[in-house]
């Protein structure tokens, strides 16, 4: 039932008990018939009159059966650390006898520590046995370990978690000096500015003339997770602590990976560009990531109907004087700090707060009517919009004002198209500090999931919902039950999750 993520038809469970034990089909029928009578099971009838178990509840010592086919229980307390690929029986009888007793206590341990405690355990067995103990550990120690380490990044003097308020009316700082000129190196020197190595340009990377800046320590630029100043959206970093690279695609149309073309496009100063692609294809992690490889401020806002012209570029407010000054809005202060200005689900802002940025896409200067003032940004900002394609499972998004939209360069931004690249990916970000699912079974999801993208009734499964899923692997559900909630979780209306059930059971 963990495994289906829910009720179970009885004749699977009875067809494909022989897998797993050493036992009939009628033989096992014949037990759950008397489990249920005894209120281990739970029974139920099908639509079409099969019988599901709908619940079940153990209780009393296992069935010989059991202890024939996967051996004793452990002693109470005791781990028994024979799951182990590499563990035999003394050694982990060894392992007990000094002291080592559960799972934590044997990631925790040092390679010298338990070399030599059997003739058979090796330095390069204790290594490869410690790696694989970390994938016991109970994910509720994990948990409560990267918790303390989150608390503790925002703790005062005393000790104590505060919270943090950045006033961007006061947040000036402004972006670094691009590396060549700090570095007295020629502009079009390769150390200077981001090369594509990622995707298909990994083999053979591909300068794209946007300059590095010199200050990876400012205040808006992406943080790796292992960062001092690292917050709760710091990118992640794999085993040897580097950013894990976005999966890139192709774009559809240009037939060029779609990093490639956007670091050219932000290297020709303030142009404007545009990013349509589905929910979760990656289109903020894409940015946040060329902002991490080149130190350029990220300033990313959300778009809603109710946007208006004030919450971009500040209200008119009175001073301690009483006097009437303008007060900086988040793009005005990102565009003078010179970072990145990212507005999200732009076309669902109001007419007016689009239009008044009209003078800004034209010219690179913003005119603030309201303020009396023409703003010259930055010389390093730039301002990318993002928003969903026009389909039907985007029905709420607002079509954008075509005079708005013919000033903009527009990239689509799909799903990953390559299964392995994006196994690539999600393998990293999931699997970093210990295996939350093996690699193959990380294949069989995606595949589905690119079944799903592909079929326009089903619920569609992004990159991002495949990452929360495998969090719910790593939470202790199976990965079948973790891919049927998420679809669950991003059913439409008019969807129906069980129609691709079907299709689920030939890859899982």
């Amino acid at each position: 039932m963990q495994q289906e993520g829910g009720s179970i038809p009885l004749e699977r469970v009875t067809l494909r008990v022989s897998d797993f034990a050493d036992i009939g089909e009628q033989e096992a029928a014949d037990l759950i018939d008397e489990g249920s009578d005894a209120g281990i099971y739970t029974l139920d009838r099908g639509s079409s009159g099969s019988g599901l178990i709908v619940g079940a509840t153990p209780q009393g010592p296992e069935p010989d059966v059991i202890t024939e086919s996967f051996g004793p229980a452990s002693s109470e307390g005791t781990a028994d650390f024979r799951v182990i690929s590499v563990v035999t029986d003394s050694i982990n009888d060894a392992l007990h006898e000094a002291d080592i007793t559960d799972f934590t206590q044997l990631a925790d341990a040092e390679i010298d520590e338990i070399t030599g405690l059997t003739g058979t355990l090796t330095e390069s067995r204790a290594e490869a046995l410690l790696e694989e103990a970390a994938t016991h550990i109970p994910v509720g120690t994990s948990l409560a370990r990267a918790a303390a380490q989150r608390y503790t990044r925002r703790v005062d003097d005393q000790g104590r978690g505060v919270a943090r308020v950045v006033d961007l009316a006061v947040a000036d700082e402004p972006v670094g000096e691009p590396l060549y000129r700090s570095k007295d190196w020629s502009a079009d020197d390769l150390r200077g500015m981001y090369v594509s190595d990622v995707g298909r340009n990994a083999s053979e990377p591909v300068p794209t003339g946007l300059h590095i800046l010199d200050d990876p320590d400012h205040p808006d630029v992406p943080k790796a997770a292992t960062h001092p100043d690292a917050g709760d959206d710091a990118l992640p970093v794999d085993e040897q602590g580097e950013v894990i690279a976005p999966a890139v695609p192709i774009e559809p149309r240009l037939q060029l990976p779609i990093d490639e073309l956007l670091a050219k496009k932000l290297s020709r100063g303030l142009v404007p560009v545009r990013i349509v692609g589905p929910r979760g294809s990656g289109k903020n992690y894409l940015l946040k990531y060329l902002c991490y490889r080149t130190n350029r401020g990220y300033v990313s806002i959300d778009c809603d109907a109710a946007t208006h012209t004030e919450d971009l570029f500040g209200p008119l407010t009175p001073n301690e004087n009483g006097i009437i000054v303008p007060r900086n809005g988040a793009v005005k202060q990102g565009l003078l700090n010179g970072s990145v200005v990212v507005l999200n689900e732009f076309p669902v802002m109001r007419a007016g707060a689009a239009m008044a940025l009209h003078r800004l896409l034209n010219e690179g200067k913003l005119l603030i009517k309201a303020h009396g003032e023409i703003v010259e940004p930055h010389p390093s900002a730039r301002i990318v919009i993002t928003m969903n394609p026009p389909t039907r499972e985007y029905r709420d998004s607002e079509p954008m004002n075509s005079a708005t939209r013919g000033r903009f360069r527009a990239f689509e931004q799909p799903y990953i198209q390559d299964i392995e690249e994006e196994v690539d990916t999600l393998d990293r970000q999931v699997n970093t500090s210990k295996q939350v699912i093996d690699r193959a079974a990380l294949r069989k999801i995606v595949q589905f999931a690119h079944q799903t993208r592909q079929n326009e009734s089903w619920p569609t499964l992004s990159t991002r919902n495949l990452t929360i899923l495998c969090e719910h692997i790593e939470d202790g559900a199976s990965p079948k039950a973790a891919v049927k909630n998420e679809l669950w979780a991003v059913t439409e209306p008019n969807q129906y999750p069980e129609d691709c059930y079907e299709t689920l059971n030939d890859y899982l």
